[in-house]
């Protein structure tokens, strides 16, 4: 991994702000890290443990990811999505919930499932999966929560290891990780670690967004092996600069593995 560090470390160069950077080999182990631990505001990377915990709970027969919920007016927030753009009484499964919380990072989808599941079991089994500074503390767009104190935060080390557990289906029947992996695959924001690559490359991921913060991290499937990607930005001076290193990131490793 030192040739790469060296690359990794001609991109930063060029910018500002702080990083936390975990780039595996799957199948070896190899790993470049730089600041893993770094905690950051999780923005949407909180919406992986979520849907873990999902997840578990279905394979655990706590729920069913075909059970109906209704989205209703006063349930509607703002940010990223599309169920806050459609009327009030419409019906959608858990599954689909879970799939609009992740390829369109639907925040009204998201807090539906929190409330679903409470934030105390994603954090307990965040726990239980080894995340040591993943913390989901309030629903998404409550910036009053947030500016109170209650913030979700991560680290890129956490959503590395997120991302392995899914790779592997760690603690739950292979089918519940291929869902996730299929569900990663389909993710309709391509603006950071994907935008330089060429088409036909698989990138299960999910990113993340807030003033000053830009994340993405997933699972890169290239002839070598699966490559585990997982950076985290922030204070950043501007959030185009966070999406040009991230996504300069992405064409470096890649190019550094194909």
């Amino acid at each position: 991994m030192e040739p790469l560090r060296k690359k990794v470390a001609d991109v930063l160069s060029a910018y500002t702000g702080r990083w936390g950077i975990v780039i595996a080999n799957a199948a070896t182990g190899d790993r470049l890290e730089l600041n893993p631990d770094m905690i950051f505001p999780a923005a949407s990377m909180i919406k992986v443990p979520i849907m873990y915990e999902i997840m578990r709970q279905a394979a655990a027969g706590k729920l069913s990811l075909d059970a109906a919920l209704r989205i209703n007016d006063e349930d509607k927030v703002g940010g990223a999505g599309i169920l806050k753009e459609l009327q009030a009484g419409k019906v959608f499964t858990v599954r689909e919930l879970v799939t609009l919380m992740i390829i369109l990072s639907d925040n009204m989808a998201t807090n539906m499932l929190i409330d679903l599941i409470g934030t105390e079991t994603v954090n307990q089994t965040a726990a239980e999966l080894g995340l040591k500074s993943t913390v989901l503390r309030r629903r998404m767009m409550d910036f009053a929560a947030a500016r109170a104190g209650k913030e979700n935060q991560t680290s890129a080390a956490d959503m590395a290891l997120i991302f392995a557990k899914i790779h592997t289906s760690a603690g739950l029947p292979r089918a519940y990780g291929e869902l996730m992996l299929d569900i990663l695959g389909r993710q309709q924001i391509q603006d950071k670690l994907p935008f330089y690559l060429p088409g036909g490359i698989t990138l299960a991921h999910k990113t993340g967004t807030l003033a000053s913060v830009e994340h993405d991290a997933g699972i890169l499937y290239l002839p070598g092996g699966p490559y585990i990607i997982s950076v985290l930005t922030g204070d950043l001076p501007v959030n185009y600069l966070g999406l040009q290193l991230v996504a300069a990131l992405g064409k470096v490793v890649y190019e550094h593995f194909a």
